[in-house]
């Protein structure tokens, strides 16, 4: 975004500002060869690499936005800006709420049998019982506002509106890791090997090789562009956008280049890898790539 807006794929520039929301698809999700998208509209499903989409929303409420997805297990869950948290037992056929009073839901992430909400405004809850109960786990977070989470081994990350901060103990206390990097928004975060990769507003991506202790811009080709999410494919690194579509390193982000040829829409929200296939979420919907990025076709029937 050009003006600051923020958090992930959630609070954005292409939203009104009476109610926050992501016009498009916001979140992605992955179960086998199954293909869940996040939209303002609720789940969908593709089953087909993107051909075709299906709304699966049975018990899910579902008109303040889907923010985020995830996986634990055969558990998929789904967390909206303003009705909390859904979980799916049967693939998203069918949905019941487990929030018991969370709202503004803006990331989810799963560690064993640790789930995690990161909110707008109110820190991070974990439950330990697929959402059956939470606990507001605070200590030591001075940033309330959690647009991104990520996992590694026994490390928790939480992606804040002041940085970057790390648990090791499944949230039970947290310790800002932010050398190195600007007390900004981070968007998105995502390992590539043992290498954390940071999406931020208007300050590009950074890099840390060491659970966080230190960070390196690594910003060369890549514009001042707020960056919602980042996605890893085998050695290639994709960064998604607003207003500059997907950009590819293939060097850890030593090095970035645009890889927008078909991608019709600029403003990228949210990244997901399938197999050979890259997934880019916008406002206008879904695009794939089977090479790379090189190349983007819309494959966003059925959906929206």
């Amino acid at each position: 975004m050009s003006a600051f807006f923020c958090c992930k794929k959630s609070d954005n520039p292409v939203a009104s500002s009476s109610t926050n929301k992501i016009q498009g698809v916001t979140t992605f999700a992955v179960i086998g060869t199954s293909i869940y998208a996040g939209t303002i509209n609720g789940v969908f499903l593709s089953t087909n690499n993107g051909a075709s989409w299906t709304a699966v929303n049975s018990g899910l409420i579902y008109n303040s936005g889907v923010e985020s997805l995830t996986v634990s297990g055969t558990n998929l869950f789904a967390g909206t800006y303003t009705n909390g948290i859904f979980l799916s037992t049967n693939n998203g056929s069918n949905w019941i709420a487990v929030d018991t009073g969370l709202t503004y839901i803006y990331s989810l992430a799963s560690s064993d049998t640790n789930l995690f909400a990161g909110t707008f405004g109110f820190g991070v809850f974990r439950s330990t019982n697929n959402g059956v109960s939470w606990t507001a786990i605070n200590t030591g977070l001075t940033g309330t506002y959690i647009p991104s989470l990520a996992h590694h081994d026994k490390n928790i990350f939480a992606g804040t509106d002041h940085g970057i901060y790390l648990s090791t103990n499944n949230g039970a206390s947290w310790t800002g890791v932010n050398s190195g990097l600007p007390n900004t928004f981070v968007l998105s975060l995502s390992f590539s090997d043992t290498n954390l990769f940071a999406g931020t507003v208007n300050s590009g991506v950074f890099r840390s090789t060491n659970n966080g202790v230190s960070w390196t811009a690594v910003n060369t080709g890549l514009p001042n562009y707020q960056v919602f999410a980042l996605g890893v494919s085998g050695t290639n690194l994709f960064a998604g956008t607003y207003r500059g579509g997907v950009f590819l390193s293939t060097n850890n982000g030593t090095s970035w280049f645009a890889v927008n040829t078909g991608l019709t829409d600029v403003n990228v929200f949210s990244l997901i890898v399938s197999g050979t296939s890259i997934f880019a979420g916008t406002p206008s919907g879904v695009f794939r790539s089977t090479n790379n990025g090189t190349n983007w076709i819309d494959v966003t029937s059925g959906l929206l």
